[in-house]
């Protein structure tokens, strides 16, 4: 009976500390002015602008309250059943979704400019039916597909509401965030501006972003057998490393067992960083 009844004291001793660092947490979690809740607000805001950027009907908070709640469960599992592969499931879960959706808006951005230059044709042969750029725009709209589509649409919905179109077409340029589509843009407004012939322009804008993509394409070409011997080269050291140990696993221990030898390992690690970086920046071709 005095056993048991100490055993009770015990469990609810432990639920009272448990609950009390619960109540803590919660409490530092929530404190608006701390900084765990600054960095979540900046962290959904930051999904919420990735969402807004692909027109994705979600919000920045709910996913990363998903993500909280997927994170705390895989720690709490993998603390109870003691399995350490249970903690890799918080760890895409941290990463996972900001990853999924910055690759999904760098794949938007390229898919956009891969049609820009049919995009400009379109434009300009819908200037020259009607010399109002609203109206061609709102014709052109008609006729593209893919994501484009959706930038122009919205562009034109804030016309209408009253955003002026020079303007809608700069915050166009914004939330895609490509130079290439930018500097049309910037192209279309300037010779809008100064009264230029905008088909002609547009018809000369597409026709460069044609070259610029054919020559985009030569130079990946031309490229493509110098980063495979890159990547060759750059783990050609592990293979021998591995290679060498498998053979003799006291040949190169003298490499991290004295000072010496950790010379020799450091210097070698640093001059592969600065080749692999070197061959980056040699691969790396802007047209």
């Amino acid at each position: 009976m005095i056993l048991s009844k100490w055993t009770l004291i015990g469990w609810l001793a432990a639920l009272l500390i448990s609950g009390g660092i619960g109540l803590a947490l919660w409490h530092f979690i929530t404190d608006k002015n701390g900084a765990p809740y600054r960095a979540f607000v900046n962290y959904a805001a930051d999904l919420e602008r990735l969402l807004r950027l692909q027109y994705i009907p979600n919000t920045g908070v709910k996913i990363a309250t998903q993500q909280l709640i997927a994170i705390a469960a895989s720690l709490i599992l993998g603390t109870l059943f003691k399995e350490p592969l249970v903690y890799l499931v918080a760890v895409v879960g941290a990463i996972a979704p900001k990853v999924h959706l910055e690759r999904g808006l760098n794949k938007r951005r390229l898919a956009i400019d891969a049609v820009l230059d049919t995009f400009l044709v379109a434009l300009a042969n819908a200037l020259k039916v009607s010399p109002s750029l609203g109206d061609a725009l709102r014709s052109t709209a008609m006729l593209i597909r893919g994501p484009i589509r959706e930038d122009v649409e919205y562009s034109l919905k804030e016309y209408n509401l009253g955003t002026p179109l020079d303007q809608a077409l700069m915050n166009m340029g914004q939330r895609i965030e490509s130079r290439t589509f930018s500097s049309a843009m910037a192209t279309l407004l300037i010779g809008r501006t100064t009264g230029g012939d905008l088909p002609k322009i547009l018809e000369r804008s597409a026709a460069t972003l044609r070259e610029m993509a054919r020559l985009e394409g030569v130079v990946r070409t031309k490229t493509a057998e110098g980063k495979s011997q890159a990547y060759v080269l750059g783990g050609m050291p592990f293979v021998m490393i591995l290679a060498l140990q498998g053979l003799d696993p006291l040949w190169l221990k003298p490499l991290w067992t004295n000072f010496i030898g950790y010379l020799v390992c450091g210097g070698a690690a640093t001059l592969w960083i600065a080749a692999i970086i070197a061959a980056r920046k040699i691969l790396n071709v802007d047209v």
